[in-house]
This record gives C-alpha cells, sequence and structure tokens, in this order.
C-alpha cells in the first residue's frame, strides 16, 4: 500500500502546484511547458474564450492534456480576458461554495 509519508508529499505537491498554477506570475517555463501546467499554460483554461478554455484541464502534469488533445498554448499571442462568463456569479466565499447547487436548486422550484 501507500505509506503515510507517500501520501502527505502527494498532497503537500498537489497543494503547491494548485497555488502556483493559479498564481499571477509571470513565469515562463520554456519546453517544461510541455512537462507541467505551470501558470503560462493552465492560465488558458481561465480564458472568457470557450474555444480557450475548453483545453488545459491538467493540474500538475500536461500529459493528459497532451494525450487526449486539450494542450493549447499558442506560441504568438498572451491569452487576454480572464474569468467567468457569467456577472450573477457569487464573489463571496460561501456562496461560491454553493455556487454548484444553484441550478440544482433553482429547477427543483
Amino acid at each position: 500500500g501507500i505509506t503515510p509519508d507517500v501520501l502527505a508529499f502527494y498532497f503537500v505537491f498537489y497543494a503547491i502546484s494548485g497555488l502556483f498554477q493559479h498564481s499571477n506570475a509571470d513565469l515562463r517555463l520554456g519546453p517544461l511547458n510541455y512537462v507541467f501546467s505551470g501558470p503560462e499554460v493552465h492560465r488558458w483554461h481561465h480564458s472568457r474564450m470557450i474555444s480557450e478554455s475548453n483545453n488545459n484541464y491538467a493540474h500538475s502534469f500536461v500529459v493528459w492534456d497532451l494525450v487526449f488533445g486539450t494542450y493549447f498554448r499558442p506560441k504568438s499571442r498572451v491569452v487576454e480576458n480572464l474569468g467567468l462568463l457569467d456577472p450573477e456569479y457569487p464573489s463571496g466565499f460561501w456562496r461560491q461554495l454553493y455556487a454548484p447547487f444553484r441550478r440544482v436548486a433553482r429547477d427543483m422550484t
């Protein structure tokens, strides 16, 4: 089985990777963009253009995006507008936690 040390390392790596990936750092990884999903690659996943945001799902390593054809990183430009398309999407922490259930609650009434 998996030892507690390996599990702890995984969760620490996963958390740091997610924070790094979603940071506003202008860090260029060069050829390592084909290995790691850093801010330069993952930022495209948060584009307001659906054709761009339906890509780069990988959390830490981009291997599955490369395998399934969802890797997207145009070299000739940077991502323009980031964010959600829904202007009424909640901005508070607790409201965001509830957000996935909004549609279900509306549909039930």
